[in-house]
Formats: structure tokens, C-alpha cells, sequence
């Protein structure tokens, strides 16, 4: 289960919502800043994030589930939000650079099928950037924020499912170590916890950011040895000749 798209908006413009896209967008944009990306796709509700990580990923499109629904952009500029079905994307395949994929993990019934998709519109050497509840964290406990609702994870738990989908993981960062107070939180003592919690304390931040690599030769082994199976069931075997016996010795063969 998962929070609807009117209900994540609504959050986001809140002042902690904008505090959480603040530091968590800084951690972002440390992963992303060395690899810009022109075509960039945000799976999810991932808009809060890409308006702050424009410079690295252009005018990027949206999708979401249809059971998130999605929100639109401002009266009168062009929607670049579609519904979508997170197991069978309306794109082409090797068409994206860069996914970015926010609050969708969590809760969707097949995190397999979804990432197998990803993998398939992702150019060779695409990356996705994903963006989940860390299940050891503060912020997975509560269901005051989004962090709170659907499924958390370990990072072995992220390192397993991507790894199963043929995405190779290649950066990891933790963020989001302030607690999640009811009260209005200032940016000074929200910045001291990040770099505390970075230096100190990773492991127990409240989200995981996990960077993987579409890389195609990952897949050749499997392939190899499907089409090997397939070869040698067409191999007919020949049968042996009947079997005779001639002075207590037997005697047969093809």
C-alpha cells in the first residue's frame, strides 16, 4: 500500500516535506553531479526531487501507477505525467538514460516485473537511482510520512532484488538521519543530524539511495545456456543395436 498522489503532494509542500526533498535531493545530487542525464524518466512520485535535480537530468517525463494517480503541472504548461503500469511501461525499449524511481518500490505488488521494465527501456550503461525506506531507520516506523507506508528495505534486501533483475548496484548513500518530529524542524539542526548521521551513524539513516547500472552482459550467461538446452534436445541420439550373446560375451553397440 502506498499513498496516494494528492496525499504526497500535499505532504512535499509542507514545510518538512520541503526540508526532506532539501537534504535528500543534496544526497541526490552528490550521486548524480559526475553523470548527467538529457532523457530521464521518474517512476513514482518522483517530481519533488527532479525539480531539484533539473541541472542533471533535463526536462524529464513522470509515470506513475494508476492506482497512485498522478498530479499535474501548473495550468497551462504541457502534462509530462503519465498513468502507467509499473510491469509493462508504454516506452521503447533502450530509450531512457536515467530512471529515477520515488515511492513506488515500497508499494507495489511485483518489484521484480517493475524493475525488469526499467531494465528494458534503460539504454546499455543506463542507471537507475532509486530511492526506498530503509527498514533500520526512524522514519520507516511511523506512518505519518510516505516513508511510513508499504515495504522497507535492508540494503541487502535492494542489493538482492536489483541483482536478480540485472542491475548491477554501483553507489550507495544513506540520508535523512533527523529524527521525524511532529514539530516544525529548522534546516540548521537538520543539516548538523546529516552530517552526524553520514559520519557517525550511517547505517540507521531513513532512507536508502541505491545507484545501479543497466549492463547487458550480465544476461549473456542465461542466454547462452537456454540456447545450448534448446541445441541439444534437437541432437537425435541413435538407438543401440539389439544386444546379442555369443560365448558368454556381450556384444553391441550403435
Amino acid at each position: 500500500m502506498n499513498f496516494e498522489a494528492t496525499q504526497l503532494q500535499s505532504w512535499y509542500e509542507e514545510p518538512k516535506g520541503r526540508l526532506v526533498v532539501r537534504l535528500v535531493g543534496g544526497a541526490m545530487e552528490r550521486l548524480l553531479k559526475d553523470n548527467p542525464s538529457e532523457r530521464t524518466l521518474g517512476l513514482g512520485f518522483a517530481q519533488p526531487y527532479l525539480d531539484w535535480l533539473r541541472p542533471w537530468t533535463g526536462n524529464a517525463m513522470g509515470a506513475a501507477p494508476a492506482e497512485m494517480g498522478v498530479v499535474l503541472g501548473v495550468t497551462g504548461a504541457p502534462n509530462r505525467t503519465a498513468q502507467v503500469r509499473p510491469d509493462a511501461l508504454p516506452f521503447p525499449d533502450a530509450w531512457f538514460e536515467r530512471v529515477v524511481m520515488v515511492h513506488l518500490l515500497e508499494g507495489t505488488s511485483d518489484p521484480q516485473s517493475a524493475l525488469r521494465e526499467v531494465w528494458r527501456v534503460l539504454i546499455p550503461g543506463g542507471r537507475i537511482l532509486i530511492l526506498v525506506a530503509n527498514r533500520g531507520g526512524l522514519w520507516a516506523r511511523g506512518d505519518t510520512t510516505p516513508f511510513g507506508w508499504g515495504r522497507p528495505y535492508s540494503p541487502g534486501q535492494l542489493r538482492s532484488i536489483l541483482e536478480d533483475t540485472l542491475l548491477v548496484p554501483r553507489q550507495w548513500c544513506y540520508a535523512l538521519f533527523c529524527p521525524p518530529l511532529k514539530r516544525k524542524l529548522s534546516w540548521r539542526w537538520a543539516s548538523a543530524w546529516e552530517k552526524a548521521g553520514n559520519r557517525w551513524f550511517a547505517p540507521l539513516g531513513g532512507v536508502i539511495l541505491c545507484e545501479a547500472e543497466k549492463v547487458v552482459y550480465a544476461s549473456t550467461p542465461l542466454f547462452e545456456k537456454r540456447a545450448i538446452i534448446r541445441r541439444t534436445a534437437r541432437i537425435p541420439i541413435p538407438l543401440a543395436k539389439s544386444t546379442q550373446i555369443d560365448g558368454g560375451t556381450i556384444r553391441g553397440g550403435p
